[in-house]
């Protein structure tokens, strides 16, 4: 049972992501869930937004 459990998880992210939500990711953690992106294109989560976000105000307004 466990070696297939291993083979699964092998093939389960072996086919590539090019659409939906497996295939973006936080730039600054690589996480995939609350990214900031279709609005601002930040490709970030809320929770790095909060830790940048004084860096990312800095950088639009100069």
């Amino acid at each position: 049972s466990r070696e297939s459990n291993m083979h699964h998880q092998q093939l389960y992210w072996s086919h590539p992501r090019k659409f939906s939500q497996g295939s973006r990711s936080c730039r600054a953690c690589s996480n995939r869930h609350g990214l900031i992106r279709k609005k601002y294109g930040l490709n970030m989560c809320r929770q790095c937004f909060r830790q940048y976000a004084k860096d990312v105000a800095s950088l639009s307004w100069t």
